[in-house]
């Protein structure tokens, strides 16, 4: 990685990240008695360019939906003091990889901030899309938002949209989007019923967005239920939209989340 390599602490472990020289350390004692002492890899991220506070000046707004980058994205150089890619589950897992193979991985405090706005909602759904993604075994936000703000209802669209305890989808699936920074999307196959489930998270700052789906390799119903989290700070269930030759078509408020469910071809 491009962190310096000339501290006292990377120099005491031969240039090595505290946190994989401690995995490597484990996994050797571990061999050594022939036994596994830990279960899953673990580390804590908060977002350090101002965006993890209530800030929500534009600046800071536009900032939040970019910088979940640095939790996936390789390429992302994360925009505070630190300048260079953080790339937080990747390098979880290429510790592992390298380190104790078969180790879990998981993230035990987070928070984007903003807990009380439509903003720090559509950064925290976007996160826990990431999470599944990427295959993260286990996240905890610290702390628990409050029942009644925006952050626990876009939890609450991934857990339980329609208070029947339904829920997105647990099988995660390809899906694509040309920007994540404007607009990210995530989907799932909801094992219960083979559902097709998608969670489309809207950053933009104004104005509505025309969105486009378009099903490849799945044998879709006829048309979406939609449920959707806006600045109302209210989980609504919305007329359903079509699905005509494998595409659906709607319009997107801004800064909105919107889970479409779409049943199995029967």
């Amino acid at each position: 990685n491009n962190w310096p390599k000339d501290t006292p602490d990377r120099l005491s472990r031969g240039g090595m990240d505290n946190m994989p020289w401690i995995l490597q350390y484990i996994y050797n004692h571990d061999v050594l008695t022939g036994s596994r002492t830990i279960d899953y890899f673990t580390c804590h991220i908060y977002p350090q360019g101002g965006d993890s506070g209530s800030d929500l000046s534009e600046k800071t707004e536009l900032l939040r939906n970019r910088d979940t980058r640095q939790l996936w994205d390789r390429t992302y150089a994360d925009e505070s003091w630190i300048k260079v890619p953080v790339m937080l589950i990747p390098r979880l897992k290429d510790a592992v990889s390298t380190y104790y193979p078969g180790t879990k991985i998981g993230i035990t405090e987070y928070n984007w901030g903003a807990e009380n706005s439509i903003n720090g909602a559509t950064a925290q759904a976007d996160i826990l899309g990431i999470f599944g993604r990427e295959g993260v075994d286990l996240a905890t936000r610290w702390t628990t938002p409050d029942g009644t703000s925006p952050v626990f209802k876009a939890m609450q669209l991934y857990r339980n949209y329609d208070g029947k305890r339904s829920t997105f989808g647990d099988t995660s699936i390809s899906d694509t989007v040309p920007s994540p920074d404007n607009l990210s999307s995530f989907a799932a196959i909801r094992r219960s019923d083979r559902s097709l489930t998608i969670m489309v998270i809207n950053k933009d700052l104004t104005g509505t967005t025309p969105l486009t789906v378009t099903l490849q390799h799945v044998r879709s119903g006829a048309s979406a239920q939609i449920w959707q989290l806006t600045s109302a700070n209210s989980i609504t269930q919305i007329d359903p939209v079509a699905v005509t030759d494998s595409k659906l078509q709607t319009m997107l408020p801004a800064q909105s989340i919107t889970l479409f469910i779409i049943p199995a071809k029967k």
